[in-house]
């Protein structure tokens, strides 16, 4: 076959090797989407990722506002009276949250999430002002305005009660109560109990200092937020995790990880957080509204999915590699591969991709890579030795391989020296095919893959020589 030929073909072979590789790729995907539909479900039937906001001190209040409306002809004066019920939210003046997670792995078929069980304590105090400020008053003797304060209460947001396993709590010496629902839009769901404080009437000359403390045991699933409420917060949290990511604009003040557990302590103010921004935020800035807030995501640095398409981003180039290693071998060693030849050494590439899925699912990412990488080398290494006519070209074939699988390897172990791992092995592998290939005249290839050398200068030497002998013999 010429070699223009061969090289179409061999372009050819690629696009089809490269659709085999978008189907690997698409199953990656669908089993990673599984495995997401996989954990939702888990988180059904426990709870899913909480998010704690508050506690805030809800005051109510009904306002009337009555205007005087001046006689006419038909009616005598009279006043008329509008009424406003609306919500004064406090947030607490000092806020402190700690909390240890148990952490548990649940396992449905071949899939597992992450849930905690978590004993959290939050405690701190509330700087009630004198009402009396926030009070409107009559712009003229025209209007008058009254404001009744109803019963204040202490409003706890989840974003998945069903976690809630026990709730209490003492504030300004009172043992609470807590009934569902947090009474207030922006926090959705949650809790609430009432609160009884000062009388209105002192209240609205002098407020109050109110201490709380709660004792909350809270399951989730993934992740745990908490948002620093405080115009002071501290925030402590630790568990038996040892791969945290920590979420949220605030960095931990300390953080310590070991082999078997974490934790991590965070500070902050109301200069540096804005004060509450879930009462702050527009259902439009829900991620600002997110990001103020400090916590953690259980998360596995190994996903088996994730590394199976970190390693199918290598897929192409191995196949290129793999083609241009046969067709070098082919012109080097004077031989003719046909392209189905060519097509069954990319679908043996091609089943490594799919092994190494199929079976970290079953054994871990680590052992099936290189049990897919040692069967795969094996199979492509025995064939070789045949489609090259010589079992020592199969086994060089397989070993280069198998140090290929394994600088990958190296490269999805370290991902921040990928970049140049990956360089300095390009550079290696182009070394080597500039070495190989320096004697081989490509002129002179002709119309087939049946290759001639360019004479080293021991063969000139030799040449001449003979040529010489015949000369002298001629003569």
């Amino acid at each position: 076959m010429k070699i223009g030929m061969k090289l179409a073909a061999m372009l050819g072979l690629m696009v089809l090797m490269l659709v085999v590789l978008a189907f690997v790729r698409d199953l990656v995907d669908e089993r990673q989407q599984r495995a997401d539909t996989v954990r939702s479900e888990i988180a059904q039937f426990s709870a899913g990722e909480q998010t704690l906001l508050g506690p805030f001190l809800v005051l109510p209040y009904v306002q009337t506002s009555s205007k005087l409306i001046e006689a006419t002809k038909d009616k005598a004066s009279y006043w008329e009276d509008t009424q406003v019920s609306d919500q004064l939210v406090l947030t607490p003046s000092q806020f402190d949250a700690r909390g240890q997670l148990a952490v548990e792995v649940l396992k449905r078929g071949l899939f597992e999430a992450p849930i905690y069980r978590s004993q959290l304590q939050l405690s701190g105090r509330f700087a009630v002002p004198a009402l009396g400020q926030y009070e409107a008053k009559a712009s003229s003797a025209r209007e008058r305005i009254t404001t009744q304060w109803q019963t204040p209460y202490l409003a706890l947001g989840l974003s998945d009660v069903r976690g809630i396993q026990q709730l209490s709590g003492v504030a300004a010496s009172q043992t609470l109560t807590f009934a569902p629902g947090a009474r207030h839009a922006r926090l959705g769901g949650g809790v609430h109990a009432p609160l009884a404080l000062a009388e209105p009437a002192v209240l609205q000359q002098q407020g109050q200092q109110l201490d709380f403390n709660f004792k909350l045991n809270l399951a989730g699933s993934t992740q745990l937020l908490i948002e620093p409420v405080g115009d002071s917060s501290q925030i402590a949290l630790s568990g038996n995790w040892p791969h945290p990511s920590f979420a949220g604009n605030f960095a931990p003040l300390e953080r310590t990880i070991t082999a078997n557990s974490f934790s991590a302590r965070w500070q902050t103010s109301e200069l540096a957080t804005g004060g509450s921004m879930t009462m702050h935020c527009s259902n439009k800035d829900e991620s600002n509204c997110n990001a103020a807030r400090v916590g953690l995501r259980l998360i596995d640095p190994v996903d088996r999915y994730v590394l199976n398409e970190r390693t199918m981003k290598y897929a192409e180039l191995f196949m290129l590699l793999i083609f241009g290693a046969v067709f070098l071998m082919e012109v080097m060693h004077k031989l003719s591969v046909h392209p189905v030849q060519y097509s069954l050494v990319g679908l043996g590439l091609a089943m490594f991709f799919l092994l190494t899925l199929s079976l970290s699912e079953h054994i871990g990412f680590n052992k099936a890579y290189w049990l897919a990488a040692l069967a795969s080398a094996a199979l492509q290494g025995f064939y070789i030795s045949f489609v090259l006519a010589g079992w020592r070209r199969g086994v060089g074939f397989a070993a280069v391989l198998v140090a290929l699988y394994g600088l990958l390897f190296g490269i999805l172990q370290s991902e921040d020296m990928a970049l140049l791992m990956g360089s300095l092995t390009m550079f290696a592998l182009l070394a080597c095919v500039m070495y190989f290939t320096r004697n081989i005249d490509w002129k002179e290839l002709g119309g087939n893959t049946h290759s001639q050398y360019r004479p080293s200068k021991v063969d000139a030497k030799m040449m001449a020589v003979v040529k010489a002998h015949r000369d002298e013999v001629a003569g």
